[in-house]
């Protein structure tokens, strides 16, 4: 009985969060600020010895790079708290001419099983980033976007795909309070999601447990 009841809660509380419009911010710093991540929690599939993850960051005057050139590099942020993703913002390399010009994005819950960032056909989105070496790009993610994990991905870039990464977001603990939308492509652990076309959306049928999985029931 009890159990039954906590999820008539949780549904209420899902229900609260889907019929109301965005009430309140969910546009915090979630890799540098105070939401923000310690530096062993950003990871890149490599990175050379002048780039450093700690450079990854917009407070820096640097960025992080690859140990070689080429595409299919990406920078990995584990965030403190499965968080509301609304934006991810790029720089460059502030001293020298690199950049990442377009990207794509993954989201996971658990760093292991991976979803990536669709269009509304079902395509893997891709992402226009920068064309010079510090101005902000930045680009807003349709929908709340609800994972623990994001790798932003090099598709093309000028020379070495230096970047520096901001992603703007909200704790997921705090959307009941921000009422911001459930439009979301959770970053889901399950499996047979990690592929196919599409999958990744709330569809009405199987909503509820893509929710209780992703706030851990």
């Amino acid at each position: 009985m009890e159990g039954a009841i906590q999820i008539l809660g949780l549904i209420s509380m899902v229900i609260h969060v889907m019929c109301c419009g965005g009430c309140g911010p969910c546009d915090f710093s979630l890799v540098t600020g105070p939401y923000g991540v310690s530096d062993n929690a950003i990871t890149a599939s490599s990175t050379h010895p002048d780039c450093p993850l700690q450079f990854a960051r917009f407070s820096s005057s640097r960025a992080w790079c690859p140990s070689h050139r080429g595409d299919g590099h990406y920078l990995q942020v584990e965030f403190r708290n499965v968080s509301s993703l609304q934006a991810i913002q790029t720089r460059g390399r502030e001293d020298h001419p690199q950049w990442v010009s377009l990207y794509t994005v993954n989201i996971s819950m658990d760093g292991l099983t991976w979803n990536s960032i669709l269009t509304s056909t079902g395509d893997v989105k891709v992402f226009h980033g920068n064309s010079d070496s510090d101005t902000i790009v930045s680009n807003e993610l349709k929908g709340n976007v609800v994972a623990k994990y994001i790798r932003v991905i090099s598709v093309s870039g000028n020379t070495y795909r230096s970047m520096r990464l901001e992603v703007q977001g909200c704790p997921f603990r705090e959307i009941s309070n921000t009422c911001h939308r459930w439009e979301a492509r959770l970053g889901s652990t399950r499996r047979r999601l990690h592929s196919s076309r599409g999958h990744g959306r709330i569809k009405s049928r199987n909503m509820w447990p893509e929710v209780f999985q992703t706030i851990g029931m």
